[in-house]
């Protein structure tokens, strides 16, 4: 008898679903705030050359927002509390914390690239 049937449905090689780690989604969104938080950072660089003050309260609300999301971030990739500290001690150095910020977005998109995600510009997508 032969097994094959004409009105079977063809089949297509299906892509390897996306890891189900439970950190994962809070490393996403905790990435997406890093990424606008170095935009907003060059923006109020910018801006401060420019307008004085008000770039100047740009930069404090992307120092803050980076802080926000290097918090996120670092749980969710599971750093120990002392690492943690280290880096949120970093981010009111000036010119260290835009380091710190880019160097925790390349760790996160590793990882997120490894769970099998998309990263663009302004983060991930499955």
């Amino acid at each position: 008898m032969n097994a094959y049937n004409p009105y079977e449905a063809p089949k297509a090689a299906m892509a390897a679903p996306v890891a189900s780690d439970a950190g994962i989604e809070q490393v996403a969104r905790a990435q997406k705030l890093i990424i606008f938080s170095i935009l907003a950072y060059f923006a109020g660089a910018a801006l401060r050359t420019f307008l004085g003050p008000i770039g100047l309260l740009l930069v404090l609300g992307a120092v803050l927002m980076g802080l926000v999301g290097t918090f996120r971030l670092c749980s969710g990739l599971g750093y120990s509390m002392l690492v943690r500290v280290i880096l949120i001690v970093l981010m009111f150095v000036p010119l260290v914390s835009l380091i710190v910020l880019l160097v925790l977005n390349a760790r996160a998109t590793a990882r997120l690239r490894a769970a099998g995600y998309h990263v663009g510009l302004l983060g991930a997508t499955r």
